[in-house]
């Protein structure tokens, strides 16, 4: 008896060594630059959470790092930045790399990066082209897409992003800003080729980076642009708006109140 305890034990053992040898931290590569958005602030906010959650960030603020040898050690490239311009080396091996199979997770501000390369805007999605701003909380469609999944959504203040050129091939929407204007896409997910594009509006400052329900709705979409499952990040219903019900109306020539 003793002797197939022990025989037990060690199988758990041997099972346990083995998950934790294909457990893998998802590499992330972070964009910035030295624009008034702060990246150096922002990842700063962003990277001990992702940290803490097994997806290791990096940080650069240089364009030239969008190479196939750098490229090649990380799941996934974030870009939070405003860099107007792109050379054509590093958005062929931005294209490629996405299109290999991996994820590309533009954040904010990105979607106003590198409108040189009308390739790089449709990856995106779709481009930035005002704001306002305000506080406010999303829309969510999509229940069933699996970074919907277990969201309630947040609210925060923030920079009330319009978009333009929007590219709708392969690209299904998550969420929308809704107000007097319309709705508008807020939060999206692409295709291209065998990888994944991941996008919010939001993020403007350490206002919505220091929102829990926003660094849930990121560690989402990050390990789904990487291929990972975004179940992972946990459910977030802590800030589910509270249905107002519906007012009963009086009844035909019912008195004033």
């Amino acid at each position: 008896m003793k002797r197939l305890q022990t025989v037990f034990v060690l199988t758990l053992a041997v099972l346990a060594i083995s998950s934790l040898a294909q457990a893998k931290d998802l590499k992330v590569l972070f964009l910035g630059d030295n624009g008034h958005h702060q990246p150096r602030a922002r990842f700063a906010q962003l990277e001990p959470v992702m940290r803490g959650k097994g997806i290791k960030l990096d940080y650069t603020d240089t364009v030239a790092d969008l190479n196939e040898e750098t490229l090649s050690d990380y799941d996934a490239v974030a870009l939070y930045a405003n860099i107007d311009v792109i050379e054509k080396a590093p958005a062929d091996a931005l294209l490629d790399y996405v299109a290999s199979g991996k994820g590309f997770i533009p954040i904010h501000c990105a979607t106003y990066c590198f409108r040189n390369d009308e390739r790089i805007v449709a990856l995106m999605g779709g481009q930035f082209q005002r704001h306002g701003t305000g506080t406010f909380r999303t829309e969510l469609v999509r229940a069933e897409h699996p970074i919907m999944r277990g969201f309630g959504g947040f609210e925060s203040w923030d920079e009330t992003y319009v978009h333009h050129k929007h590219n709708e091939k392969n690209r299904t929407v998550l969420a929308f800003r809704v107000d007097d204007e319309g709705r508008e896409p807020w939060t999206w997910v692409r295709t291209h080729g065998k990888g994944r594009v991941f996008y919010t509006a939001w993020g403007h400052d350490h206002r919505t980076f220091g929102n829990i329900g926003f660094l849930n709705l990121m560690e989402r979409g990050i390990r789904w642009a990487a291929g990972d499952d975004p179940a992972t990040a946990g459910e977030y219903m802590k800030d589910i708006a509270f249905p107002v019900p519906e007012m009963t109306k009086p009844g035909v020539g019912a008195k004033p109140f």
